[in-house]
């Protein structure tokens, strides 16, 4: 029996950032060895991650966090699509938002939290009047099978280059 958690998804607040931070690089410790390259999973470093993530808060991209007792579980950001790539709704049409970047800590997975996040995400983007969406996610992380339960189509592959290695992607679009 999965257990009830006392969870919020809120918009990400400055004040967030360190603890966004250290969930995304506790999250690529967690799901991608063997994925993505180690020299990559090394080079993982708190400062970097830090100003990544208020630098994406200041361009005021839609960012959203799971948090429970002031920690923060998990987090979902994205914004317009930043790719200059067709990748189809399977209509003919280039998705025009992406889902960039959705981290939860594994102790929290199959709780319902990515799936809240994920509908928050979604939610923000019908808003902003987008249409389709885009996530690009590793062929190999096991988080694939959320990505079509989320109602995603499988619509594209392609090999993006880490540290000199080739690393299989899949995308996943929307309709929103």
């Amino acid at each position: 029996m999965k257990e009830i958690l006392d969870y919020t998804i809120r918009p990400a607040h400055a004040t967030d950032i360190p603890q966004i931070a250290r969930v995304h690089i506790q999250s690529w410790k967690e799901t991608y060895p063997g994925i993505m390259p180690q020299e990559k999973l090394a080079s993982l470093n708190l400062e970097r991650s830090i100003l990544n993530w208020q630098n994406c808060l200041e361009r005021g991209e839609p960012f959203f966090v799971a948090v429970m007792d002031g920690r923060v579980l998990g987090f979902v950001s994205g914004g317009k699509n930043r790719s200059n790539e067709s990748c189809e709704t399977g209509k003919g049409d280039a998705c025009d938002c992406e889902l960039a970047a959705m981290y939860l800590l594994k102790d929290f997975q199959g709780l319902g939290i990515g799936k809240a996040l994920f509908q928050s995400f979604r939610e923000e983007m019908r808003k902003q009047s987008y249409q389709s969406m885009v996530a690009w996610v590793a062929e190999k992380n096991p988080s694939t099978a959320f990505y079509a339960r989320m109602g995603g189509e499988l619509a594209d592959r392609k090999n993006l280059v880490i540290c000199a290695q080739e690393v299989p992607v899949v995308a996943y679009t929307y309709t929103l």
